[in-house]
């Protein structure tokens, strides 16, 4: 997956406009294999380096009312790339919740899933040598809920300030 210069993505929030009926007591799991490579690693030297990027998620309707998703930005050093749980609920912006940092150019396992026995989402980052995980509640409001996939997304407020490139399995 390619994010070219001074772009957000081609279409930023999904792919193809696939809905998905989400229930409210049916828990639902989306599971992915990402690659962080050198050119992920950017510097602005103002408030927008800590900007949060999207790698993927889904929504509960319309994405800024309630969606959850993993993150991504450069951690301090600029060293690894930072794992966040992104989050909109009931038209709130989240803070961001920390869940890992990963090395560049190794492959990692991020599953995403709403559980609904506990109301919770949980972001899990894996691969053969760790395993981080973050659990979150949430409520949901309506008992049923359409919603949508999101995908790679770079951005809040600047674009790519060059060639980006992750690597999905």
């Amino acid at each position: 997956m390619k994010i070219p210069k001074n772009k957000r993505r081609p279409f930023p929030y999904f792919g193809f406009f696939i809905p998905v009926l989400i229930k409210k007591d049916k828990s639902f799991t989306i599971v992915k294999q990402f690659m962080f490579t050198e050119s992920t690693m950017y510097y602005f030297d103002d408030e927008d380096q800590h900007d949060v990027n999207k790698l993927f998620g889904f929504s509960f309707g319309w994405h800024h009312n309630d969606s959850v998703r993993f993150g991504w930005r450069p951690n301090e050093d600029l060293s690894r790339m930072e794992i966040v749980g992104y989050e909109y609920l009931d038209k709130l912006r989240i803070p961001t919740i920390p869940i890992c940092d990963v090395r560049l150019n190794r492959w990692y396992k991020y599953e995403l899933k709403y559980n609904a026995s506990s109301s919770q989402i949980e972001y899990s980052v894996s691969n053969d040598e760790m395993k981080f995980g973050m659990v979150h509640p949430i409520t949901l409001k309506k008992k049923f809920n359409w919603g949508y996939k999101l995908d790679l997304y770079f951005g809040g407020n600047k674009k790519a300030p060059h060639n980006i490139t992750i690597y999905k399995k």
